[in-house]
């Protein structure tokens, strides 16, 4: 199946109509479709998600590259995480709490 040449391909026809006729021609319908069209664009790329490059490395000769793709933890495993991070900082407050304290206690006694 041949691809259609871009300049005929539907979208761009009327990508170009509201832009010709709605945004320069004043055709309220032509400007609809258009801010439909551009406010679309706008809203993924603003809102949508976005690569993250984590390394960059050139390959050397005989050596070879292994992409795995890591699954994300369940609603569980978030929640678990989550206890204990909590936890974990409870207990790191608790423990500056206790030296804040034996510290002031052995700079009265002194």
């Amino acid at each position: 199946m041949a691809l259609v040449p871009r300049l005929l391909r539907p979208s761009v026809i009327i990508r170009r109509n509201a832009t010709y006729k709605g945004l320069l021609g004043g055709h309220k319908g032509w400007l609809a479709v258009g801010v439909v069209l551009r406010s679309k664009s706008f809203v993924k790329k603003t809102f949508g998600k976005q690569e993250e490059i984590l390394t960059t490395e050139k390959l050397k000769k005989g050596q070879f590259l292994r992409i795995d793709a890591v699954a994300p933890p369940s609603r569980r495993q978030r929640r678990k995480a989550k206890r204990v991070r909590r936890r974990s900082t409870a207990a790191a407050k608790t423990a500056s709490r206790a030296a804040t304290s034996a510290s002031k206690s052995a700079a009265k006694a002194a």
